[in-house]
């Protein structure tokens, strides 16, 4: 019972309000930012193997 009045008391908050934004965009752009996750490791692995000089 606690718990459930210390949510009702922090849903106004402005901290909770920027993590709820912070967590919304997060979940609505969690495969853009795995894609670019996953191609700027790719990109530093193949600069790195592919300095071979002609």
């Amino acid at each position: 019972m606690l718990l459930n009045s210390l949510v009702l008391q922090s849903q106004g908050d402005k901290a909770y309000q920027f993590g709820y934004d912070i967590g919304s965009f997060v979940g609505d752009n969690i495969y853009l930012i795995a894609g670019l996750l996953i191609g700027l490791i790719v990109a530093i692995v193949m600069r790195k193997n592919l300095k071979v000089k002609p």
